[in-house]
C-alpha cells in the first residue's frame, strides 16, 4: 500500500527468522508488544519484549526480532512519513519528540516505553480497520491517530514510563555473544577507520575466520554487509548536512569515491544526488510490512 502519511499492520503469528532479517526504513515505526514475549535487536543494544512494550524507532536504524520467545506473539507495527509529522509539529508540540533518545545516556538512539498492556491494546482498537468510505471518516481515523501520537509524546516526555537501562529488560549476554556485541559497538565508533576483518579480529584477539562464523550465525548478516550498510547509512546523515558525496565518502569510511557510488547505487536504488534531490521534494514512501519480504 502507498500512503504519504501512516500504515498500521496488526499481526499475530510466529516470527520466522528467516524472514526478520536485519533491516531499516525511510520512516519512522512504532513497535508495539501486545501478547507474548520476543528478543529484540535495535541500535547494538538487544532487550526483552513484553506485553505493553513500546520500541520508537528512527529512519535508517537496523533493527531485527531476534528471537521469539512464547507461543503466541502480537504485535503492532506502525510506519509514519516524517514529512507527516514534521507538517503537523508546532513550536509547542513536536510529534517527532517521543522517537528523540533526549537525556538518555547509554548510547541508546532511540526510546523504549513500558506502559499498561490493557491500555495501550485499548488505544489501539480503533485501527484495526481501515476507515468507512462515508464523508469524514478518513479524517475521523486521522484525528483518532493524532490523539494516540499526542498520549505516547506524553508517555514519552514522562520519566516514569521509560524502560531504564539498568533494568531487566536489558539481556546480559553470553562470553559467545558478548564478543559479537563489543565488535558490534566497536564497528558503530569507528566507521571511518580500516575495518577490514583481520583488522577486527586482532583487536579482539580472536581467528578472523571465527568471527566471520560467529557474526554471521548470531546476526544472521556477514561481517562484510553489515559494515558496509552501517557505513551507508552514515553517509545519508553527513549528505543532508554536507550536500555533496565528494565531501561525505571518506568520513563514513569508503577509500574509494567510485566504490560509495556503486555501495549507494545499490542499497538504495538511487545515486547521492537523487537522494539529496528526493530530499528537497520528498516523494510517496511505500510502506511495506518487512516479513513480508524475502531475503
Amino acid at each position: 500500500m502507498v500512503s504519504d502519511s501512516f500504515e498500521i499492520f496488526h499481526v499475530e503469528d510466529i516470527v520466522d527468522q528467516k524472514n526478520t532479517t536485519y533491516h531499516y526504513h525511510d520512516f519512522y515505526e512504532i513497535h508495539c508488544t501486545l501478547k507474548g514475549t520476543a528478543t529484540f535487536f535495535a541500535d547494538e543494544h538487544q532487550f526483552k519484549l513484553s506485553p505493553g512494550t513500546i520500541v520508537l524507532i528512527p529512519p535508517n536504524t537496523l533493527h531485527r526480532i531476534i528471537n521469539q520467545t512464547s507461543e503466541n506473539y502480537e504485535r503492532v507495527y506502525i510506519f509514519i512519513d516524517p514529512n507527516f509529522l514534521h507538517k503537523l509539529s508546532t513550536p509547542q508540540t513536536n510529534l517527532e519528540a517521543c522517537f528523540q533518545s533526549g537525556n538518555n545516556t547509554s548510547g541508546f538512539k532511540h526510546q523504549v516505553l513500558v506502559v499498561n498492556p490493557i491500555d495501550l491494546k485499548q488505544e489501539l482498537r480503533p485501527f484495526d480497520q481501515q476507515p468507512n468510505t462515508n464523508y469524514g471518516d478518513d479524517f475521523e481515523y486521522q484525528l483518532q491517530f493524532l490523539s494516540f501520537l499526542l498520549n505516547l509524546n506524553r508517555a514519552a516526555l514522562s520519566q516514569k514510563n521509560k524502560l531504564s537501562f539498568d533494568q531487566e529488560k536489558f539481556i546480559p549476554q553470553s562470553k559467545k555473544e558478548q564478543l559479537i556485541f563489543d565488535v558490534i559497538n566497536y564497528i558503530s565508533d569507528h566507521l571511518k577507520e580500516d575495518l577490514t576483518l583481520q583488522k577486527v579480529a586482532d583487536i579482539f584477539f580472536v581467528d578472523p575466520s571465527y568471527l566471520s562464523r560467529k557474526f554471521k550465525k548470531q546476526t544472521g548478516i556477514s561481517f562484510h554487509k553489515y559494515i558496509v550498510t552501517k557505513r551507508l547509512l552514515f553517509s545519508k546523515e553527513l549528505l543532508r548536512d554536507y550536500r555533496s558525496a565528494t565531501e561525505v565518502y571518506a568520513l563514513c569510511g569508503f577509500r574509494s569515491y567510485t566504490h560509495f557510488l556503486r555501495c549507494f547505487k545499490n542499497e538504495f536504488s538511487m545515486t547521492p544526488k537523487e537522494f539529496l534531490q528526493q530530499e528537497v521534494t520528498p516523494q510517496y514512501i511505500r510502506f511495506e510490512h518487512f516479513e513480508d519480504k524475502k531475503d
